[in-house]
């Protein structure tokens, strides 16, 4: 059977019920993937909401006899495919090495829906699109409000820090708003920015909206690692545009213009930010006039001298240091990361090495750096698939990534090869492989073109 990729994203004909549905719960979807923040305990696993969501999908267009063969189609795309090589390896992988199949079941279970989630997004073309839609819909709303409640908790010292979390190294109030975390609420904004600042046809004050509230925005998440990736991810969408596209210098300098403005007010906002007050870790050490009780006194008869008395963070007065302005390898949080994947390498070796020791098992076998009793977690996708999946899953994993870049249509591979890379930085210095804006992004991604980027590519 001749396989083409653009079958995957079918145009039954559907009758207005059911056409309301199947939209209504894909865009459900898209809105639960910025609700990572909302879970539940149901037999002993946290469940969050953007995973029930996709189950609902999935499980309607099975149910539907004539969505039920646009799903099954889609599951033999080869992106699919190569991710469910990935998944099957992973479940193979923790069956043998393992120490604990139920420690391990949460993120397998994660793995199948993402699955599930992906062939359900790339079954109906329509719904694509108006997952798309409703991405690019959600910039500069979603980088707005992160600024106002990050704004609004450190001006008031965490008194209504309603969508913040405290940062303990830095002693900063940073956004998440709906999402699990600030890294996860950024890694959310660039990459619907770059799907959307990089769309042919983008209107003067829509790029002037991003270009005002994309900045502010992760300056309210306090992720530099979320700047890096959407500065990388524009450079590359710059650079393969200009260089790949059959036109005109002049059409392709327009088709970059937005980009470039975007990269200047973050080159010059981050900048500005960078050099403002303190960018190291808060200060722990007690001030001078503090009590002599508090400090922590070595025995008398010990040559060991006194460790040097610290404080603990207050978070209704914290110092407030500038951490996105913090670049530091031996420190903070990227020493941190650091300290993770020396401790990951200690398994990394032998048939391990090549095999993995299991899905999620990191935990499992070490604590948290500098957290006694609290597991351990991997946040580098490439060091945890090394450590779970071995060579092996690393390489599946490298599959799926250019199987995606393969498959996307050929006048969308300059927006293909920006977000890809800057998926790729991100990931490396963040978890959100399992999240579900990874495979929104990606069935958007391989959507076919619309009848409107087809006239624009004919101006």
């Amino acid at each position: 059977m001749t396989f083409s990729p653009a079958t995957a994203y079918a145009r039954p004909s559907l009758t207005g019920r059911t056409r309301l549905i199947t939209l209504g719960l894909i865009a459900a979807v898209v809105v639960s993937s910025f609700l990572g923040r909302y879970d539940a305990e149901i037999a002993g696993f946290r469940v969050r909401v953007e995973q029930v969501v996709p189950l609902v999908l999935a499980a309607w267009m099975i149910v539907h006899p004539v969505l039920r063969g646009a799903f099954l189609r889609a599951l033999r795309h080869p992106v699919a495919l190569v991710y469910g090589a990935f998944v099957i390896w992973n479940v193979v992988t923790t069956l043998v090495f393992s120490p604990s199949l139920t420690g391990s079941a949460s993120i397998l279970i994660w793995l199948v829906i993402d699955l599930l989630l992906l062939v359900s997004m790339m079954a109906i073309a329509e719904g694509a699109e108006v997952a798309a839609r409703l991405g690019r819909a959600s910039v500069a709303p979603w980088a707005l409000v992160g600024f106002a409640a990050y704004a609004v908790a450190n001006l008031t010292r965490g008194q209504i820090a309603l969508g913040t979390d405290f940062d303990w190294l830095y002693e900063v109030y940073v956004a998440r708003v709906t999402a699990i975390e600030a890294n996860i609420y950024a890694s959310i904004l660039i990459f619907w920015t770059l799907l959307t600042i990089t769309r042919r046809g983008i209107g003067r004050w829509e790029t002037a909206a991003i270009a005002v509230a994309v900045p502010l925005g992760l300056i309210a998440s306090q992720t530099r690692t979320a700047v890096f990736s959407l500065v990388l991810g524009l450079g590359v969408f710059v650079v393969f545009t200009l260089f790949s596209l059959r036109s005109s210098w002049r059409e392709r300098f327009t088709r970059i213009l937005p980009a470039g403005i975007l990269i200047a007010t973050l080159v010059v906002t981050y900048g500005i930010i960078a050099a403002m007050g303190g960018t190291a870790p808060a200060d722990r050490t007690l001030p001078a006039t503090t009590s002599p009780a508090a400090s922590v006194m070595a025995p008398a008869d010990s040559s060991t001298p006194a460790p040097a008395p610290t404080r603990v963070p207050d978070p209704t007065n914290p110092e407030q240091q500038n951490k996105i302005g913090d670049v530091d390898f031996q420190g903070g949080t990227i020493g941190f990361r650091l300290e993770v994947a020396r401790r990951a390498a200690q398994e990394m070796h032998g048939v391990n090495l090549w095999l993995g020791n299991g899905t999620n098992t990191f935990g499992l076998r070490h604590e948290q750096p500098g957290t006694p009793g609290v597991s351990g977690h991997i946040i580098m996708l490439p060091v945890q698939v090394l450590y779970d999946g071995g060579i092996v899953g690393l390489g599946l994993l490298a599959l799926l990534f250019v199987t995606v870049f393969v498959c996307v249509p050929r006048e969308r591979k300059p927006v293909a090869a920006g977000l890809l890379a800057s998926y790729l930085l991100s990931a490396t210095l963040t978890s959100m492989f399992w999240f579900a804006v990874t495979w929104i992004l990606i069935a958007v991604l391989l959507r076919p073109l619309t009848e409107g980027e087809r006239d624009l590519d004919r101006v």
